[in-house]
């Protein structure tokens, strides 16, 4: 039983050391003033992006006219993408016009709009590689 419990603490100790996984640093621009949040999402699916709360990892950044950049570490390898909106009354919601037409600013890595929504993840997908860092510049409009 001893030499179970030790090979257990064993694995999870030395399990991260050998995980494969990178750093993805986001910066955020175009921000056209200090109010509210902005939402950045982390997505590592297709089915998932780009809805809200149903992304891998998200963070939410005090708004920032001069711009905003946050780091993921520790990120698996893998194929994801990154939505970001600036959400100015801060309801965690993307706020839209009469037409359905989003009244807040967003964007997405490769900064890439859709025509009539959002762009399909395979044409913001970008690869996390193990030890590297991926730096992504996105300009919301």
């Amino acid at each position: 039983m001893k030499k179970l419990i030790i090979s257990i603490m064993f694995l999870v100790f030395i399990t991260p050391i050998f995980a494969q996984t990178g750093t993805v640093v986001i910066n955020v621009s175009g921000i056209e003033n200090n109010t509210g949040v902005i939402q950045i999402g982390l997505y590592n699916s297709e089915k998932s992006f780009p809805n809200y709360g149903k992304n891998f990892k998200g963070v939410s950044p005090k708004a920032n006219k001069a711009g905003v950049s946050y780091t993921f570490t520790n990120i698996p390898a893998g194929t994801y993408a990154v939505a970001v909106w600036h959400d100015e009354d801060e309801d965690k919601t993307m706020n839209k016009n009469l037409f359905g037409a989003p009244s807040e600013n967003y964007g997405f890595s490769k900064n890439i709009y859709g025509s009539f929504g959002p762009p399909d993840f395979d044409e913001v997908s970008f690869k996390v590689t193990s030890n590297k860092k991926t730096t992504l510049k996105i300009d919301i409009e």
